[in-house]
């Protein structure tokens, strides 16, 4: 089998024949690449650059003694050594930030709860959690976090939130569903006005990895509609400047200024995307409120009256 890293193109010796001690940034590099497929696209989920986790992982490869990657077309597939390895870093690191997490909260006196929610919740939802979340916590002071949902998952894993509601839970354990969230196509005014659809559709997206990316793309694969991407941004507000000004048409829960939703032909209708709930340990009683929040929405459309 042919190796696509030159750190793997050989089985290193251990260099330390007691005690190893792993670096938690290796292991999270090691961990995003199982995730995302390839070193690219953890390079992108983890704000390094490619080299860097490259880096990682010979240095991982030398301390553990074998190779955790082999190549395969042009991406990576785990070596059985590698599975073996995933499973147990993960957990590894996943205990490693919950014991963080507790210390710095303990060492903190006070500390903020933290409530991690994805942007496209932001308009139409936040007051009614925002008010749950304060019926629970008391005097705790409160901090929001907006971010997108494999950055708040892994806040979670991290001890570095206490709540979050995402789209994509990937396989974070305990994750509750919240129910379904709409999403519509939007537009500018005159593209939500053509008819018939440009060929090919012009696409907006968020940056990947981003589930909603993932589902736009596969809502128009499965309506034959041939598409490319013309604008993408690692945030809400890019998305909403490049669909108000012409650039094409994007999937989001709601709209904005100068936006209006499809009305007609195939990206007239909506989609369903689940909305889960993550949740640090000791803060599971906050599933029942949070919920809740999130049904009296949906029971007077406030999710859906944002978006329409």
């Amino acid at each position: 089998m042919r190796i696509c890293d030159r750190s793997l193109a050989r089985s290193p010796e251990p260099r330390h024949h007691g005690g190893v001690d792993l670096d938690p940034s290796h292991l999270r590099s090691f961990l995003a690449i199982v995730r995302f497929g390839g070193y690219h696209r953890a390079a992108e989920a983890l704000h390094l650059t490619q080299p860097a986790v490259s880096r990682h992982m010979r240095r991982l490869e030398a301390q553990l003694g074998a190779p955790l990657f082999a190549r395969r077309g042009r991406g990576v597939e785990l070596t059985p050594y590698g599975e073996r390895a995933a499973v147990e870093l993960s957990a590894l690191l996943a205990a490693h930030d919950r014991a963080l997490g507790r210390l710095r909260r303990d060492g903190a006196g006070a500390a903020p709860f933290v409530l991690g929610v994805i942007e496209n919740l932001v308009d139409p939802v936040l007051p009614d959690l925002l008010a749950a979340v304060r019926a629970e916590i008391g005097e705790r002071p409160l901090q929001l976090r907006v971010d997108r949902s494999f950055q708040l998952v892994e806040r979670v894993a991290r001890g570095e939130a206490d709540a979050t509601i995402v789209v994509d839970p990937a396989d974070a354990p305990g994750a509750l569903d919240l129910g379904p969230m709409t999403l519509r196509w939007w537009a500018s005014p005159a593209r939500a006005a053509t008819v018939p659809l440009p060929e090919p559709l012009p696409l907006v997206a968020y940056d990947p990895p981003c589930g909603l990316r993932d589902r736009a793309l596969r809502r128009l694969d499965e309506l034959g509609l041939a598409h490319v991407i013309t604008a993408e941004s690692p945030h809400l507000t890019g998305v909403h400047a490049a669909v108000r000004n012409g650039l094409g048409y994007a999937l989001l829960a709601a709209g904005g200024d100068g936006l209006r939703a499809v009305g007609h032909g195939p990206l007239a209708t909506t989609i369903d995307a689940r909305l889960w709930l993550l949740l640090a340990t000791g803060q599971q009683a906050l599933a029942a409120p949070l919920r809740a929040a999130l049904r009296r929405e949906m029971a007077t459309d406030g999710v859906r009256q944002a978006a329409a």
